[in-house]
């Protein structure tokens, strides 16, 4: 018999048996595999759920918010507007009054408005026989430069006119101007008649000089055409001239005329700018659209704006990225030679250099004296351009070793050719600041331009502020300064002073302006540091209009105010959204008789649709003795008050309450403010507020500092 199986011993399954398990088995895992999968559709219709509750949430937020953007931006709209007509109704009020005061002052200045007014004037003018002599002529600039100025003002502000007036008041305009240079002509031609009074019997060289306020002249003459006497110098004008060898053997006499206002400029190409549609709409109508995505936090800045020196990719050695640029819709381009009087301005008046022929002089006879008279009365000018034959460029350093005796003769030859030349040296007008060395230019009538392709070997002292140039030809020349010396700004603050009067300092690259805004429209200059010394304080507490402020700045040099293509001619400068930009000015001037505003150091880098600034007032959780004092951030979107200051040691878009939502910086101060606050603002006159736009929009601190 076998042996019997050990007690307890685990039975071998059958296969029948091995299958039913392994169909359990595969029953539980499917089972498993369901339950699973019922509860992940389960979770994932939850978070679909969730989500759609979380987009509906926040799609609900995005149309109250935008519900409130549309309402808050329209009531800061209909402010303005109504701001807008009663300004329309003030300048009404304000012309009238001007007339008024025109007609009482009966000083037999024309109405600038009145075409026929203006040609009565001209007429009167060029009959008049006292201003054909230089006494009568100069005497009579002041007043004709005068109407000149009322008239490029009336074009400039009158908003309603028709294209015939304006078509009228442009031909008068050049009649003007054009009148005033044939009258200094032929005033000089009557001098020019009698050389004796003020010829120097010794070296028979005839020199004689004029000035008013706005002309100087100075005419000279080598009479006996000697070698001996080929240069002059007029002490009065800080102007030296040498002639060549071919000018001192001609008859003729040399005129400079040096004059303080400058009517060759507006004839030039690149004097506007250029014309560029631009979509006239407000915030409102913008859409609030954001253009790019920022980071969330930046590293600081340097101290006074700087930017970052590089990028940490280019640092660790990863190629850097090529970013082409595009050409600026505003940008003017120009000729080879040509000057851009968009990046560049005639400072310190215009010279006119020329030679002129020596009319007929009086025969003094034995007991007369006869005087040739000739029909046309005014001057008659040398044609004069010098046969110069620059040197060829030497090769390039390293091409060859170079013959030192021909190095020599070259350099002889060069000086030879030099020779050719007229020499002229200028001392830099004191009616003007001169924050870098100049160009000489010279206008060029064919081509309407100012061009510096005529002046050679030009040389400059910066310590006696003097230039020295060689020309090949003779005309109306200029001296043409960078326009923005003094752009962008380091820094920039409005500050109320009790409620009727609002400061504006502007911090420059250069000079320190601060300005004086009040409440009757008008606007002074209170203090303008130039480093260590104080200028321009005869103009001091001085109440002027806003744009003839400006003008009279930009006549000393000072050009604190861009226009609108000026970013075009500035490396590295990102402007910010206009419509938004615009809006702030108009935002700020409503709320700056009560706030103090002051620039930061993060809204340079903080991307175009973010503008930050400082608000520096009591009306926000931070008191004025606080070091750093909150920062407002204004988008297309919205504006907040941040977290950060201007001390933190990042930037970061957090807001302060996140839970307030105002549509821009005037409906923030209306939900925000105290009830003394909103009395000032309450109390601000329209002219007062206007102003203060009219010196925001202008001087366009946001996108220039």
């Amino acid at each position: 018999m076998p042996p019997k199986q050990a007690q307890g011993a685990t039975r071998k399954l059958s296969k029948e048996e091995r299958e039913k398990l392994r169909q359990l088995e595969l029953e539980r895992k499917q089972r498993e595999a369901e339950e699973a999968r019922i509860r992940e559709e389960e979770e994932e219709a939850a978070r679909k759920e969730r989500e759609a509750e979380e987009a509906a949430r926040r799609e609900e937020a995005r149309l109250e918010q935008q519900r409130q953007r549309q309402v808050q931006l329209k009531a800061t709209i209909t402010v303005t507007t109504q701001l807008d007509l009663t300004m329309d109704l003030t300048r009404d009020r304000l012309k009238d009054k001007e007339e008024w005061e025109r007609m009482m002052r009966c000083d037999g200045l024309p109405d600038p408005t009145s075409v026929p007014e203006m040609n009565r004037y001209l007429s009167l003018w060029r009959a008049d026989p006292d201003t054909a002599t230089l006494h009568g002529a100069l005497a009579k600039t002041d007043q004709v430069i005068h109407v000149i100025s009322e008239l490029e003002g009336v074009v400039e502000e009158t908003r309603d006119a028709t294209e015939k007036q304006l078509r009228d008041w442009k031909e008068i305009w050049l009649e003007l101007q054009e009148a005033q240079k044939e009258k200094l002509n032929e005033a000089t031609y009557h001098q020019l008649l009698d050389l004796r009074p003020h010829l120097d019997h010794e070296t028979m060289v005839y020199s004689f000089f004029t000035s008013s306020p706005l002309v100087s002249l100075a005419l000279w003459s080598n009479t006996t055409r000697s070698p001996k006497n080929n240069s002059h110098e007029v002490t009065e004008l800080g102007f030296t001239f040498t002639l060549p060898g071919d000018l001192v053997e001609t008859e003729c006499v040399v005129r400079v005329m040096r004059t303080e206002y400058d009517h060759y400029s507006k004839f030039a190409r690149t004097y506007n700018p250029p014309v560029v549609p631009e979509e006239q709409t407000t915030l409102l109508e913008d859409g609030g659209e954001e253009e790019e995505v920022e980071p969330e936090e930046q590293p600081p800045p340097k101290e006074g704006g700087g930017k970052p020196e590089g990028n940490s990719k280019e640092k660790m050695g990863a190629p850097p990225v090529v970013v082409k640029k595009h050409k600026p819709v505003h940008l003017t381009e120009t000729a080879p030679g040509e000057l851009n009087l968009r990046r560049y301005r005639i400072q310190g008046g215009v010279y006119t250099i020329d030679l002129l022929e020596v009319p007929p002089q009086p025969r003094v006879m034995a007991d007369c004296t006869i005087t040739q008279v000739e029909e046309v009365c005014t001057v008659s000018r040398v044609h004069w351009v010098a046969q110069y034959n620059p040197p060829a460029a030497p090769e390039a350093a390293g091409q060859r070793r170079r013959d030192p005796e021909a190095v020599e003769q070259e350099m002889r030859q060069l000086e030879k050719e030099l020779q050719k030349l007229l020499l002229i040296t200028i001392k830099l007008p004191d009616s003007a600041f001169w924050f870098e060395p100049p160009q000489m230019v010279l206008w060029d009538e064919k081509k309407r331009c100012w061009s510096n392709e005529y002046f050679h070997d030009v040389k400059y002292n910066e310590d006696q502020c003097v230039m020295q140039v060689r020309t090949t030809r003779l005309g109306v020349m200029g001296l043409a300064m960078n326009r923005f010396a003094n752009l962008p700004f380091q820094s920039w603050e409005l500050k109320p002073e009790g409620g009727h009067a609002v400061t504006l300092t502007l911090i420059a690259a250069v000079v320190v302006a601060d300005f004086t805004i009040m409440e009757e429209g008008q606007v002074c200059l209170a203090n303008l540091q130039d480093g260590a010394r104080t200028a321009l304080s005869h103009l001091y507490g001085k109440p002027m209009k806003p744009n003839a402020l400006i003008k009279t700045l930009q006549f000393y040099g000072i050009n604190l105010f861009p226009d609108r293509d000026s970013y075009c001619y500035m490396d590295g400068l990102p402007t910010k959204h206009r419509v938004t930009e615009q809006h702030l000015y108009r935002c700020m001037a409503l709320v700056a008789p009560a706030l103090h505003f002051a620039w930061s150091r993060w809204n340079l880098l903080a991307g175009k649709t973010k503008l930050v600034f400082q608000m520096k007032t009591k009306i926000l959780s931070a008191d004025d003795t606080q070091v750093g004092q909150p920062l407002v951030l204004v988008t297309p979107q919205r504006t907040a008050v941040l977290e950060c200051s201007e001390i933190s040691q990042s930037f970061s878009t957090a807001e302060e309450e996140p839970e307030k939502y105002y549509a821009d910086l005037y409906q923030l101060v209306l939900g925000e403010a105290d009830d003394g606050a909103k009395q000032v603002l309450q109390e601000a006159s329209p002219v007062f507020i206007h102003t203060i736009h009219h010196m925001l929009k202008s001087a366009s601190v946001i996108s220039y500092c």
